[in-house]
């Protein structure tokens, strides 16, 4: 008997975390910082499974701290995410030769586990066919991240034109090299964590400002001021995550001429071409002595600086940047200091305004930005088309190809993923808006209290809001919500929190699934809410009812007095593809003939009449039934649908009719049976129960009266 080869690093959730937008063909993974210095660089585009293990088994990575895997196309590759129930990110899957196109919409706010891929490239290799396993589980080397940044990205890495690319391809030069020789960074030819990976740059000089042109403005006749002498200093800062907010000099320095960047007024025209977050204030009028008494501190923050980002070079390297630096604020200090010697006008003309002036301002940005709110680190990270980086633990994790055969249209495809293991420190959340962010501890969902907070009255929550996706407390704090949708939420066997939420009138289950062992908490939280007007669901959720709950038995494992006061309606959302009639069964009704091999989904979700402690739910005002296609068997054994032959049973009908006669019902629909005209029913199963159904009342079903269902049959 074979051994169990046993997952390591066990996940409970697949996440789709962003599309990897490459336009190089290939993909990238590494450590940020090392820039793909030490690269294992590879690839291979063939789709059948052995031919690619055969090619690799026998390479030789376990030196290598990286990989760039050229898969001969263009486009986007997609990058997935695997956690566990405490929502920490314990494994990296990023697609290397198909291109999937995956991207969120813009308005997601909710996200779905892809438990039907997490098999595909992950479960399966941890099956009980170890030999198996290994064949298509392919260990290339340890990635030792000495900077705590894990980067998926294209051809070069995210950083390809901050710090270049020199390989056997390429001699491409980075912007850097401009501002500071990048050996400097390097050990043994091999960049350390100390490399920038964001650079600031600085300048003062004269800028031309337009105009308007006006009879009272205009000064195309008119005689300028007298020649400036140009001038221009600059100086670039290195950002790096070593350093703290106390280890940048132009911080300091330039702390009181600063504003954030969402403050610009709207005809602030510099800093275009800054991705920085803070920005030089527009009117700011520089002090010379302000930035004399500052210099000798922020020269020892230069030095602190250059000790840590320098370490083996720093008597060499701080020489040229303590002088870079002290030419850059002397040279504003020179300026400026003629024009604070200015005397008092006493009444005289103002000098015409110069259409040219001297200004500090952020003239360029080059690198990562994302990671930054003006010289702080981002606590929440997010993503990109073309920054994708996870904040972890320095350490060493294990870096794998997963490789596998997958069918697509009747085509067999052999799929790679490049799979990072075991990642510490990185949990997955969600910011403000619900697009999806990493913490490197665990925090509150910025979703979830955004919409506490706000008092929201709609708020849509997965598993990722919940922290411990076991529980629903989290939610317990939404005491204003009117709508709430649930997603994701799967096999939980405590429903009480939901009960808390008193002023619910909506709620939206998206593929959730209750099982029998949380039916009953689920039924009794659901009847609590003494709001609650609508109750639905989509087609991919389950929906079980208590176990042992049978009124025709007397049993009740339900508590007989628990049922909703107010709840209207009991709807299901079916996709369109569920709705499409399959040519090849033109004469059969029901929903699900698309969908062939989806054999279990008429018993996924309770008839409306299913309901625990239906009989006692006097305010519904409509009825909805669906009538799913049957493909238990070949050819389809009951022609008019599951419900159909379902509702020929006498007491089920009668119990519906009592119900009917006895509640606010004003209408029934049976959904998946349709007719163009009454002459096409004629001498059905629709029609024989749908008599028993409305007998003796003015309800309709499906728009027909009890009267029109006797003309039918006449």
């Amino acid at each position: 008997m074979s051994k169990k080869n046993r997952d390591p690093y066990p996940i409970s959730d697949v996440y789709l975390l962003e599309m990897n937008a490459v336009d190089a063909a290939t993909v990238t993974v590494g450590d940020l910082c090392e820039r793909l210095s030490n690269d294992f660089n590879t690839g291979y585009d063939a789709i059948d499974v052995k031919e690619i293990i055969d090619h690799f088994k026998n390479i030789d990575a376990s030196k290598k701290n990286s990989i760039s895997f050229g898969n001969g196309a263009d486009g986007g590759y997609s990058v997935y995410i695997g956690v566990d129930s405490k929502n920490r990110v314990r494994k990296i899957f990023a697609d290397a030769n198909l291109a999937e196109y995956l991207q969120h919409p813009k308005e997601r706010k909710s996200y779905l586990s892809h438990w039907w891929d997490k098999d595909d490239f992950n479960g399966q290799f941890f099956g009980n066919d170890q030999e198996t396993d290994k064949k298509r589980r392919i260990k290339l080397f340890d990635l030792n991240t000495q900077s705590g940044l894990i980067a998926v990205g294209d051809y070069g890495g995210p950083l390809r034109m901050l710090l270049g690319v020199y390989n056997d391809d390429l001699d491409e030069n980075g912007d850097i090299n401009e501002h500071i020789d990048l050996n400097l960074f390097k050990k043994n030819g091999i960049l350390q964590n100390t490399t920038p990976f964001f650079i600031v740059n600085f300048s003062y000089g004269l800028i031309t400002k337009a105009e308007s042109s006006s009879f009272a403005s205009s000064v195309i006749h008119k005689e300028t001021e007298p020649h400036q002498k140009k001038i221009n200093y600059t100086y670039t800062e290195l950002f790096n995550n070593l350093l703290d907010e106390n280890c940048y000099p132009t911080k300091y320095i330039f702390e009181d001429y600063f504003k954030k960047k969402d403050d610009l007024d709207i005809d602030d025209y510099r800093n275009y071409n800054s991705d920085f977050n803070l920005r030089i204030k527009k009117d700011v009028k520089l002090s010379g002595e302000y930035l004399s008494k500052r210099l000798p501190k922020a020269i020892q923050i230069l030095k602190k600086q250059t000790k840590i980002l320098f370490k083996d070079n720093f008597k060499k390297v701080f020489e040229i940047r303590k002088k870079q630096f002290e030419d850059f604020i002397i040279g504003i200090i020179k300026d400026i200091e003629p024009q604070e010697l200015d005397l008092p006008t006493f009444g005289k003309k103002t000098k015409k305004k110069k259409l040219s002036e001297k200004k500090l301002e952020i003239s360029f940005t080059k690198g990562i930005s994302d990671l930054y709110d003006g010289y702080k680190l981002k606590e929440n990270v997010g993503f990109s088309l073309t920054n994708i980086i996870f904040p972890v633990k320095k350490g060493s994790y294990p870096v794998y190809l997963h490789c596998y055969s997958k069918e697509e249209d009747g085509e067999e495809y052999a799929y790679v993923k490049i799979n990072v293991e075991g990642i510490n420190g990185c949990y997955l959340n969600k910011n403000r808006d619900g697009k999806l962010i990493v913490n490197k501890t665990i925090k509150e969902s910025l979703h979830l209290r955004n919409a506490i907070k706000n008092k929201l009255k709609s708020v849509e929550i997965d598993k990722i809001d919940l922290r411990d996706s076991k529980s629903l407390k989290e939610i317990e704090k939404l005491k204003d919500v009117e709508k709430l949708t649930l997603t994701n939420i799967k096999f939980l066997k405590d429903w009480s929190p939901l009960s808390k939420i008193k002023k619910i009138k909506h709620l939206h289950l998206e593929d959730c699934i209750i099982d029998y062992k949380g039916s009953k908490s689920f039924f009794e939280a659901l009847y609590k809410l003494p709001r609650l007007e609508k109750f639905s669901l989509n087609a991919y959720s389950w929906l079980r009812e208590p176990p042992g709950h049978s009124p025709d038995l007397n049993m009740y494992a339900f508590p007989k007095n628990c049922y909703p006061k107010k709840l209207k309606d009991f709807e299901v959302i079916v996709p369109k593809i569920y709705k499409d009639k399959n040519p090849e069964f033109p004469y059969n009704q029901g929903y699900g003939s698309m969908v062939p091999d989806d054999r279990l989904i008429g018993g996924r979700i309770l008839q409306v009449h299913n309901l625990p402690n239906f009989e006692k739910i006097k305010t519904f005002e409509k009825l909805r039934y669906y009538n799913w296609f049957s493909t238990i068997s070949d050819p389809p054994m009951y022609r008019e649908g599951d419900l159909c032959n379902l509702m020929k049973s006498d007491n089920t009908a009668s119990k519906i009719n009592k119900f009917c006669k006895n509640s606010n019902v004003k209408d029934i629909w049976v959904y998946g049976y349709d007719f163009k005209n009454a002459s096409e029913i004629k001498n059905t199963i629709f029609v024989s129960f749908a008599k028993k159904i409305i007998a003796n009342t003015k309800i309709k079903i499906n728009g027909l009266s009890e009267k029109g269902l006797k003309k039918i049959n006449a």
